[in-house]
């Protein structure tokens, strides 16, 4: 797959309608304001989003969905629905109108429904969002646009199937997991513990670390720390903030348990890292 770079914003209509299995209506990106809001509205059609950065809030039937970055949410057809983006951490989302005799089916078996609307990678996964972009960059390619689509899915049905593979998962043993890993993406910067995770997702501790170590070869509290170092990693290169106060942005309140979980991921101390890595000026 041909890396691109971020496309700027646009909209484009496309109107893909020869092919009766998937038909392609619209593409576009936005980088949206603060608090922007879209909806309530009933569409004909399923629209996916990917979020590239930031976050917001989808609503479906009264109920509400956290979306972050390098995750999708799906407004299925004929339902009312809004999403609204964060007042601090606006997000930038591409999104593709889509139909067909297939469409279906294809929503079902990437794990996405009305009641569960939100797809979050076990990992960031840079292969679904070169497939994003590249639907943009050949969105006036008919054969390219639909074969990335079709690309973008199958990655999505990939990761869905080595799941149930390994877990011997069901559709709601997978919900366990996309909540579990929603609420940690969300709440890694608070002092959470593996059962708080559990009680959020109203399942067993030991079911879901079970079900979650098969399925991902990580258990909760290795994600949970691999998690924080990764945004860590982040704030001590791209930003002047102290380790001190880089402990405590990713959920430790001891800065020297930071600093000695940090060097058994990375091997060296956050300052030594930050040494080699910074990019801030």
């Amino acid at each position: 797959m041909i890396l691109m770079e971020m496309p700027e914003d646009g909209v484009w209509w496309l109107n893909y309608s020869q092919y009766e299995d998937l038909r392609l209506y619209e593409i576009g990106i936005q980088r949206c304001a603060p608090s922007y809001s879209f909806g309530p509205i009933i569409r004909d059609r399923y629209i996916l989003h990917y979020v590239f950065e930031g976050e917001g809030v989808l609503r479906i039937d009264d109920k509400e969905f956290k979306v972050k970055s390098n995750s999708f949410f799906l407004l299925p057809p004929d339902v009312l629905v809004q999403y609204q983006a964060d007042e601090k951490k606006p997000w930038q989302y591409a999104w593709i109108h889509f139909h067909g005799f297939k469409s279906t089916e294809i929503v079902r078996s990437i794990g996405m429904t009305r009641k569960e609307p939100v797809y979050v990678p076990i990992e960031e996964n840079s292969q679904l969002k070169d497939a994003v972009i590249n639907l943009i960059m050949y969105k006036e390619n008919e054969y390219a646009c639909i074969g990335y689509m079709y690309i973008l899915f199958d990655k999505m049905n990939r990761w869905t199937r080595h799941v149930e593979k390994k877990a011997g998962t069901n559709l709601r043993t997978m919900n366990y997991m996309r909540e579990a890993i929603q609420y940690i993406n969300t709440k890694y910067c608070e002092s959470i513990m593996v059962q708080q995770i559990a009680d959020h997702c109203g399942v067993d501790r030991a079911y879901l670390s079970k079900i979650f170590k098969y399925a991902t070869g990580k258990t909760l509290q290795e994600y949970l720390i691999q998690f924080r170092i990764k945004r860590a990693k982040q704030l001590l290169k791209d930003t002047d903030l102290s380790v001190k106060y880089v402990s405590y942005s990713v959920g430790y309140n001891d800065p020297f348990t930071f600093s000695k979980v940090f060097k058994k991921q990375e091997g060296v101390s956050p300052s030594v890292w930050r040494k080699n890595h910074n990019n801030y000026t």
